[in-house]
């Protein structure tokens, strides 16, 4: 198995950084590639910039109450 992430003593550089490579188990590799996803932060489907995830991207109600729940449980309480 070949990854993008293993350095040359066999440590993992990418999400599990300093530990072993886990090879077939690690998931970094496969991750499913969404079809409206430009750069990895632009959604052409709802034309944002903002990905809310290929399991949330739904209608465009669907990413606006997702985007909406996440700002409001980024904002400090008062």
């Amino acid at each position: 198995m070949e990854c993008t992430y293993l350095d040359l003593e066999g440590k993992c550089k990418g999400p599990y950084n300093g530990f072993g490579c886990i090879k077939e188990m690690c998931t970094a590799e496969k991750t499913t590639v969404c079809e409206f996803n430009e750069q990895g932060f632009y959604c052409r489907k709802f034309r944002r910039f903002e990905c809310i995830g290929i399991g949330n991207c739904g209608s465009f109600e669907d990413y606006i109450q997702f985007v909406n729940r996440r700002q409001k449980g980024a904002q400090p309480s008062k």
